[in-house]
């Protein structure tokens, strides 16, 4: 410990002022100094508080705390502080809870104390993820107002990549507009500083992003720009990891998705109630629900569905909506977004053999086909890059964040497929007739991409008519 007073010492005496210093603090002592009862003694509490007073002599400007859940802990830390002469800001560190797993091995990894209160609500929904985080949004929300109401001016989220939970968190005390909250891009950059300057990717991977990352982490450059220009071919090998999910999401599928399937049409009935919003997981989705823009469709999507073409993902047409638009906006304040209408489904052979003799009568779609043996169809040459999302904004170039890349739709056709069976099959026991009959689907069907490329005056859906 003594190693972080020689830092801020050094740091001082080496440059100045030029860099702002934050050194940690521990409301009920550092983890080290904590006993098997979950105590620190009174001796090693205060031999804490003298250490820190000498980090912030030493040239601190500021203190964040550890993750508590006890707000009288942290009021009586900072109290405690002031009182042996520790005058600089302390602001307090703020989890938000977002799956109880995750809070029972964060909290014994710092040894936090868990008041019984917290205890006692989650307990009855800890293998519920969505109650679990609203608790957690309703406990941080609560926490922030009484240490705000003692004259603590400045709060830090810790938000492990996960910020919903601290957005609303932050909506729900007045700190900020729902409205104003923009994305910087239609898809979430990682927090990866070797991946800072990526806008660019395929649009297959839009619901399962984890999934995109773990496939493209050893590149060595990421697009920026333009796919085109920068795009690295080699994606990583289909692994268990991509089919790795969350116990309490894993329980929602079995929940929504595990029923016994009769018929091809009971399998459509299944991604029709998902189209409509009454589901609220999916197989082809590492989300939650359907995103804000699909509630836009979700209508047509749910009657395409009922004529056999088993949607997994789509983006209405946009033509210069404000770039702060709730639903549909990125990119900062005062641009313009466009989109390019694009749905992704699974059909049949005979469905595809149709659709594609409709197709040559509107001139504006183009498409993609593909069966799992590789088996292609399309009414677009193999090195073709379309891009479906663009946006204009004020001293900037056009961005492009999103594309329909043959190359990639090739990559990502293997990873949809196996989903039939690694995704969804699985959950059934394995001679069960329903599992047979997603592996029928599975060997039988074509993944098809198919865009709209008049995002003025077409319509996409005027295709599935008449089926």
């Amino acid at each position: 410990m003594q190693m972080q007073t020689h830092q801020v010492t050094h740091i001082r005496a080496t440059y100045g002022d030029y860099f702002g210093i934050t050194v940690a603090g521990y409301p009920e002592a550092h983890p080290d100094a904590i006993e098997a009862d979950g105590l620190a003694t009174p001796e090693s509490y205060q031999s804490d508080l003298a250490y820190l007073k000498r980090k912030v002599d030493a040239g601190a400007d500021l203190i964040v705390t550890q993750l508590f859940y006890d707000t009288d802990v942290f009021l009586k830390f900072v109290n405690d502080c002031r009182q042996i002469g520790i005058t600089c800001p302390i602001v307090p560190g703020i989890m938000p809870i977002n799956n109880y797993k995750g809070f029972i091995r964060m909290t014994g990894f710092c040894k936090t104390r868990i008041p019984a209160e917290v205890t006692a609500a989650l307990e009855p929904i800890k293998d519920n993820e969505e109650a679990v985080r609203a608790y957690g949004i309703h406990l941080g929300t609560e926490m922030c107002k009484k240490i705000l109401a003692h004259g603590i001016r400045t709060l830090h989220l810790y938000t492990l990549n996960m910020e919903k939970s601290a957005l609303a968190i932050l909506m729900n005390l007045g700190l900020i507009e729902e409205a104003k909250i923009s994305r910087p891009l239609p898809w979430r950059r990682p927090a990866n500083v070797f991946r800072v300057k990526e806008d660019v990717r395929p649009i297959f991977w839009a619901n399962r992003p984890k999934s995109y990352i773990s496939r493209t982490i050893g590149w060595d450059l990421y697009p920026h720009g333009r796919w085109g220009d920068s795009r690295n071919p080699s994606y990583g090998a289909l692994t268990d990891y991509q089919f790795m999910r969350p116990r309490a999401r894993d329980k929602k599928l079995v929940e929504e998705w595990v029923v016994p399937l009769k018929s091809v049409e009971d399998i459509h009935e299944k991604f029709e109630k998902f189209c409509l919003g009454k589901l609220r997981s999916s197989p082809w989705s590492e989300l939650d629900g359907l995103q804000p823009e699909t509630k836009i469709i979700n209508e047509q999507l749910g009657k395409v569905n009922t004529k056999g073409f088993l949607t997994i993902n789509s983006q209405p047409a946009i033509n210069g909506e404000r770039s702060d638009s709730p639903s549909v906006g990125w990119g900062g304040p005062g641009g313009y977004v466009y989109q390019k209408a694009y749905v992704e489904f699974f059909c049949s052979k005979e469905k595809l053999g149709t659709l594609v003799d409709k197709c040559k009568a509107l001139p504006s779609l183009t498409y993609m086909a593909v069966n799992r043996e590789g088996s292609w169809i399309s009414n677009i040459g193999q090195t073709d890059v379309n891009a479906v999302t663009w946006g204009v904004f004020p001293a900037k170039e056009i961005i492009q964040p999103t594309v329909v890349d043959p190359a990639s739709f090739m990559v990502w056709k293997d990873e949809a497929f196996e989903i039939w069976s690694r995704g969804w099959g699985r959950l059934y026991p394995e001679s069960d007739s329903s599992r047979k009959l997603l592996e029928e689907v599975q060997n039988s069907y074509f993944l098809v991409s198919l865009v709209d490329n008049d995002y003025i005056h077409g319509d996409l859906f005027t295709v599935f008519a008449n089926f």
